[in-house]
């Protein structure tokens, strides 16, 4: 490793900026965080560690994918982009979907519902818009050009997940925090058609 790079000052700004914008990203509302939020409400913090771990997980394979050429990829073949377009898009109303009709009553709450498993979450960054629009800006607009570039992407890497991994949390604290408030048949049922609609909300994102 060229000493000479790790000690130049842009390499550390552009990572410096490279964290406002990761948390920018993470910290604002998306489809993973709605998801967070709604699972902390229903299922607990410790019950939605792998959900989180699956988000961070998917990131970083789908971070690796693009920095290896997959962005030429879908350079070459523009079908593979509007695949996993409506392929988010579909899911993304099967998840609403789900949320909306998840039981209320109190002696239900435990049927046919579960977090989200650590491959759920991490498959599903592969068709999750914004995890596409942060991994593609990291990869482009925080990445030194020649023998910085590898060093630049692959510290950009670490930031991502150094960043996310908190800010996964805090949507779910939000939602456990909640939780205790979600003690009628009507407030979950409120609880639950407001997450779904906020999902709804990110489709224009994916039809753009």
């Amino acid at each position: 490793m060229d000493i000479q790079l790790v000690n130049d000052p842009q390499l550390w700004t552009l990572m410096a900026s490279a964290a406002l914008f990761c948390a920018t990203m993470t910290m604002t509302p998306g489809p993973n965080n709605i998801l967070l939020a709604s699972s902390g409400a229903h299922f607990g913090v410790m019950r939605t560690i792998p959900h989180i771990a699956g988000i961070r997980l998917g990131s970083t394979s789908l971070h690796l994918s693009v920095l290896l050429g997959l962005g030429a990829l879908f350079e070459a073949f523009p079908v593979l982009h509007q695949v996993l377009k409506y392929a988010a898009l579909v899911y993304l109303l099967h998840l609403t979907y789900r949320l909306v009709t998840s039981p209320v009553k109190a002696a239900h709450l435990d049927e046919g519902r579960k977090p989200m498993s650590l491959m759920e979450a991490a498959l599903f960054q592969w068709i999750n818009p914004k995890s596409w629009m942060s991994t593609i800006t990291l990869c482009s607009a925080f990445t030194l050009g020649g023998d910085g570039f590898w060093l630049s992407a692959v510290l950009g890497v670490l930031v991502f997940n150094l960043v996310g991994f908190p800010a996964s949390f805090t949507w779910v604290f939000v939602g456990a925090a909640i939780s205790n408030k979600l003690n009628t048949d009507k407030r979950r049922r409120h609880f639950n058609w407001f997450m779904g609609s906020l999902l709804l909300v990110s489709l224009p994102m994916i039809l753009r």
